[in-house]
């Protein structure tokens, strides 16, 4: 090697490591400043931000713990009694169509009913399982993003939007475009081909994980696994809520620009702020279902802490939600004048 070749790597190396330690600084100095600045907003909005702690607080025992607590142990319990193998077997063909393992239609199925982030625990208990793999998992995230129909009909059809005949419509695109979300990820890591159908198979593997169980052992440790992730949601929906209440002067006054930022944030919000704007009823369904299917920051904040004792990535899920939100809302807004 020539001494030319020798000083120009040296010089490059020096530059790298110099260019490396200039933006790990860049970094601190933002991140350091960000959270001085956030503390200082903190004293400023002191009232605002006790009352946001209540609302949160609120929310969460209202309308998160009566909707996702007792699904969060029926769940537990019926994956520790194997209830998974009977819904792969029934849930097979759907599961094909995404190129999908079988075992994530327990996913697919119990997320319908009780909505995000349980897919996100489901999901983690199976991969902890070994039911699913890596990719699998992080696949499954991708389409079993649901919110409770409980949710769409009651709270945001008769109370926001007072109109059941839309409140159907976001529903039905709501399911309809998580399954093109399935479609479109259907590539995405390695498929394990599915056997076919064999209810009887099924049923009979059910059976024999039961054996040996204890009932009671399950349904404590379900419970205290419930009652765990319930607390890591009310940590997020304050965390969200807080920093909307610190952050409230800096946010635009524009109301349509006000109800996006807050439903990016916090989907509740951003729904109910977006119920009150002087818009016709296509475009408040638009909106509602765009930040309906993307799920705000918040519930992103719930899936990373329910999933932060694994590896699954949550960038694919990030991604779908994306996609989700837009394809949404292009199929609401072209179906509106239907209904």
């Amino acid at each position: 090697m020539s001494s030319n070749s020798y000083f120009i790597q040296k010089y490059r190396l020096f530059s790298y490591t110099l260019l490396g330690d200039s933006m790990n600084k860049l970094k601190s100095i933002l991140l350091n400043s960000c959270i001085l600045f956030f503390i200082l907003m903190l004293f400023k909005n002191t009232k605002e931000v006790l009352e946001s702690v209540i609302k949160g607080i609120d929310i969460w025992k209202n309308n998160i713990v009566p909707a996702l607590f007792p699904f969060f142990i029926i769940s537990h319990i019926m994956i520790d009694f194997g209830f998974v193998h009977l819904f792969k077997e029934i849930l097979k063909p759907i599961l094909s169509l995404f190129k999908m393992n079988s075992n994530a239609s327990f996913v697919l199925a119990m997320s319908l009913l009780s909505g995000s982030p349980s897919n996100a625990k489901y999901t983690k208990e199976l991969y902890l399982r070994g039911d699913l793999n890596k990719e699998e998992a992080e696949k499954t995230l991708t389409f079993t993003f649901f919110s409770s129909p409980l949710f769409i009909l009651g709270t945001l059809s008769c109370l926001y939007l007072k109109n059941m005949k839309v409140g159907i419509l976001i529903l039905i695109i709501h399911i309809f475009s998580n399954f093109i979300i399935g479609i479109l990820f259907r590539n995405y890591g390695t498929y394990r081909q599915n056997e076919n159908i064999n209810i009887k198979k099924g049923f009979k593997d059910m059976l024999l994980e039961q054996k040996n169980k204890k009932i009671m052992v399950v349904i404590v440790k379900s419970i205290k696994e419930s009652l765990s992730t319930c607390f890591l949601i009310l940590g997020s929906i304050i965390f969200i809520y807080v920093v909307t209440s610190t952050l409230s002067d800096l946010i635009p006054t524009n109301p349509y620009i006000n109800a996006t930022i807050k439903g990016v944030l916090e989907v509740t919000q951003g729904l109910l702020e977006t119920s009150l704007l002087d818009i016709p009823l296509r475009f408040k369904g638009t909106l509602s279902i765009m930040l309906l299917s993307f799920g705000g920051i918040s519930i992103y904040i719930q899936i990373i802490s329910i999933l932060s004792d694994t590896d699954l990535s949550t960038f694919p899920y990030i991604c779908a939600r994306i996609l989700h939100s837009a394809i949404s809302g292009i199929l609401f807004f072209f179906f509106y004048p239907f209904i």
